[in-house]
């Protein structure tokens, strides 16, 4: 049985008028942080239109890293005491993914969902990222910065063109460079995937342009059979700049997509 601690987020865009929402969970695991946030944005479009989905998706990934570094939850939270806040942690227990996730969902339907709501606003899977990042750190290949890239360190957000925002998700470098994008299709939220989608085959294209023939790149993306037939046309169009695309849903996918880069990263390594 494992123990986790977790942290309500919350939002509250204007501190005079005090109207604040709850949007996503921290969770502390002995993998690392899990950070969820809600699917819906139609809880923040009621009190405020200046917090757009990329602000969220980027609290994720600042959440992510500075708790990756084993800065304490409790000091994370006093860090956030402005327009985004953590709620004092609580804590729960479980025995498996299954229970945890279950666990999940009661502390979903207690802090996220609105009082009155007949449904329950779904917070997000697990960041595609952070699995891949957890998996890279238990094999001992994920570097700490992007220097680690010249130590076959599997590093993260390695700028491609500054200029243009563009920045590889993650790089490995053993002769050849290995690029990873990641995308989550389970969303109903078709014109934001359109924009996602558009973002990785430019970033895709950029690598290929700045390293000619000496570039490898994945995509590894979540979708179930519903959403790759919604998702279609979104997968062909990086199927066109991808050398190959694994589902994270497939367990034959993702040991031939690890299977790769620790042989790359010099690893004869096994998932746990």
């Amino acid at each position: 049985m494992t123990k986790y601690s977790y942290s309500v987020i919350r939002l509250t865009p204007n501190p005079v008028r005090s109207e604040s929402v709850n949007v996503g969970l921290v969770i502390i695991t002995p993998d690392g942080p899990d950070v969820r946030t809600i699917n819906s944005f139609s809880k923040i479009k009621a009190i405020t239109n200046n917090y757009k989905p990329e602000d969220l998706s980027n609290l994720s990934e600042q959440l992510e890293t500075i708790l990756y570094s084993k800065l304490p939850l409790e000091q994370a939270i006093s860090l956030y005491q402005g327009a985004i806040s953590l709620s004092q942690p609580g804590w729960f227990v479980a025995n498996d993914e299954n229970e945890y996730n279950k666990k999940l969902d009661e502390i979903n339907k207690l802090f996220i969902t609105p009082e009155r709501a007949t449904r329950t606003t779904p917070i997000t899977q697990k960041r595609i990222l952070t699995e891949l990042k957890e998996q890279f750190d238990k094999a001992g290949i994920l570097g700490k910065n992007i220097s680690d890239i010249s130590h076959h360190k599997v590093v993260t957000k390695y700028p491609l063109s500054e200029n243009e925002g563009l920045y590889a998700e993650l790089l490995l470098k053993n002769g050849a460079y290995h690029l990873t994008e990641t995308l989550d299709f389970r969303s109903p939220n078709h014109k934001q995937k359109m924009g996602d989608s558009a973002l990785k085959a430019v970033t895709m294209d950029k690598a290929r342009t700045v390293w000619p023939n000496a570039v490898n790149t994945f995509l590894v993306y979540a979708a179930d059979i519903e959403h790759e037939k919604l998702y279609h046309s979104q997968l062909l169009l990086i199927d066109n700049y991808a050398d190959k695309m694994f589902n994270i849903l497939s367990k034959q996918d993702m040991a031939n997509y690890f299977e790769h880069m620790f042989t790359a990263a010099s690893q004869n390594m096994k998932l746990n």
